[in-house]
């Protein structure tokens, strides 16, 4: 089934749940159709996604697809919540091949989904520069989505720059509750800084208290090439002081 929320003026919020019927997406069209009738506008979607739903037949598949090809024309925005990881990389596949701007946030994020549903721009993230630390040191704050745009306009001239005048630099990146995901373009983009300025670091220090992101930092500790160390948001200073060194 798809629970679909029409409480809002600028958006619309479906919870599809369990195998999805060709029924479903025939009531999900009408539904749609007949608030954009009513309203004279066109809804964005906020499409909040506990576990992932199926298609319960072919039927219910292909109405699917159609429901889509026939909408992602003239729907603007499609925010996605959810924690599945298939769903990192789903929105950058799908943009290329709708008209719609698809962004995925975290289940944590659903307000901010729903923001951004409202908002009339696509503004979905920056690097914020932490100012006050050492010239050999890059201390930045990752807000909203980061996207791939972010890195190429902000992070890597940062790094560049300073690396003109260090040999060697350090790094202070801080992922707080402002922090909302990394698009798929942005992931990838991340991966080919580490790999280029893997040897440009004397130090990291990464400020996070999302628990599987600094599980997951850890394991990279005994086979990175500079010292790492992870700090919840409460150390804050302490991971400034440390980065200091």
């Amino acid at each position: 089934m798809i629970d679909i929320d029409l409480s809002h003026e600028e958006y619309v919020v479906l919870r599809p749940q369990g195998a999805l019927a060709k029924a479903d997406f025939d009531r999900l069209a009408e539904t749609i159709d007949r608030r954009i009738n009513e309203t004279d506008r066109v809804p964005n979607l906020v499409i909040c996604l506990d576990g992932l739903p199926h298609w319960d037949s072919l039927g219910a598949l292909t109405r699917h697809f159609h429901f889509v090809k026939e909408h992602q024309k003239i729907v603007k925005k499609v925010a996605v919540v959810g924690d599945a990881a298939l769903l990192a990389l789903a929105p950058e596949i799908a943009n290329h091949f709708v008209a719609a701007t698809i962004r995925r946030f975290p289940s944590r994020k659903l307000e901010d989904a729903k923001a951004w549903a409202r908002a009339t721009e696509d503004d979905p993230g920056r690097f914020e520069v932490i100012e006050g630390l050492p010239r050999d040191v890059v201390a930045v704050r990752a807000v909203g989505i980061i996207t791939a745009q972010d890195y190429r306009d902000t992070l890597i001239p940062l790094v560049e720059a300073k690396l003109e005048e260090h040999d060697r630099l350090k790094l202070l990146f801080v992922m707080g509750e402002d922090y909302t995901t990394f698009s798929g373009d942005a992931a990838w983009e991340d991966t080919k800084f580490d790999l280029k300025h893997l040897r440009d670091f004397a130090r990291i220090a990464l400020v996070t208290d999302m628990t599987w992101l600094a599980r997951t930092a850890k394991l990279f500790i005994p086979i990175v090439p500079y010292k790492f160390k992870v700090f919840p948001m409460a150390e804050l200073d302490e991971a400034k002081g440390w980065i200091k060194r």
